[in-house]
């Protein structure tokens, strides 16, 4: 069992190699077509990265568009998610399934190791042990995009209750409102960093020319919360039929304050029936083993001393 195995590791490396060597050697006929009438391509860049990329990603970059998925729509929600989580590099989808197919065989391969060099003999479970950390490999980087999505999701909720008051108080002030989230991306930095990224995109895209209900549609987008999208909404009806920019804000800042403390409301009113859990299984037996102790023993030298 241990031989097929090795064998089945060394054939899933050597795939690996001639996939990767292939896409060093193939080129794209259009690419080679455009360089032979002189026309070149425009680098692929992001707001957030410089045009140049790192040359590790230059050496690995066939091998992660052989292992991306050829299907448009998934490799289009696989790049929609990462955005969500703060990944915003041009070649994200495919360093990511590159990480998962990498972890995949590098955990199969360790399970392999330590079944022939460290464990005992095993039999079949042997076998088990290798999917597994296959597995575990393969799934685990979308278990923590998951966790990272919905982390910054919960960051972004908490805070937007202070940049719409943020955003008021600018608007009041006489700004616009593209000054004003301008203003809040740099007094926002540090306290809620995710707020000041989101916006600063949106500064962005005012500056690159873009209409603003659709800025901020791509923000409700981006982040994939209600909070966002009332947002987007309401201003973008405010600015279509002309009502009072600062009468919208006002109301969005109390509307969110107030989901926000019902929300704290409603976990302080379920902390009791949570906290039962952990009291009835770690807190009251560690309490009645120190209040019953000192009685067993008692119990236990009165009874030794009675049959003496």
């Amino acid at each position: 069992m241990t031989e097929y195995l090795v064998l089945g590791a060394v054939f899933g490396a050597v795939v690996l190699i001639v996939v990767g060597a292939a896409g060093f050697i193939q080129r794209d006929p259009a690419l080679r077509r455009m360089a032979g009438a002189g026309g070149a391509t425009p680098p692929s860049g992001s707001i957030f990265y410089e045009k140049k990329k790192s040359r590790i990603l230059d050496m690995l970059e066939p091998m992660q568009r052989q292992l991306a998925q050829s299907d448009a729509k998934q490799v289009g929600v696989v790049k929609a998610r990462l955005i969500q989580a703060g990944h915003y590099h041009p070649s994200s989808v495919e360093i990511y399934y590159t990480t998962r197919v990498a972890l995949a065989i590098g955990l199969a391969a360790f399970a392999l190791f330590a079944i022939l060099f460290l464990l005992p003999p095993i039999g079949i479970n042997s076998l088990v042990l290798v999917l597994g950390g296959a597995t575990i490999g393969y799934y685990a980087p979308a278990l923590f995009l998951h966790f990272r999505i919905k982390s910054r999701q919960q960051a972004f909720k908490n805070g937007m209750p202070d940049a719409m008051d943020m955003i008021l108080v600018c608007v009041e002030a006489g700004l616009s409102l593209p000054a004003s989230i301008k203003h809040l991306c740099d007094e926002f930095a540090d306290a809620h960093p995710i707020i000041a990224e989101q916006f600063r995109i949106v500064t962005l895209e005012f500056q690159a020319g873009k209409s603003r209900p659709d800025a901020l549609a791509s923000l409700a987008k981006r982040m994939d919360v209600q909070e966002a999208r009332t947002f987007s909404t309401m201003i973008s009806q405010s600015e279509t039929l002309g009502t009072s920019l600062a009468t919208t804000l006002r109301v969005l800042a109390d509307d969110m304050r107030r989901d926000r403390m019902l929300k704290a409301e409603q976990r302080a009113a379920e902390l009791p029936v949570k906290m039962a859990i952990p009291l009835v299984l770690f807190i009251f037996p560690a309490l009645f083993s120190v209040i019953m102790t000192p009685l067993m023993i008692r119990i236990v030298r009165a009874l030794v001393s009675v049959t003496t």
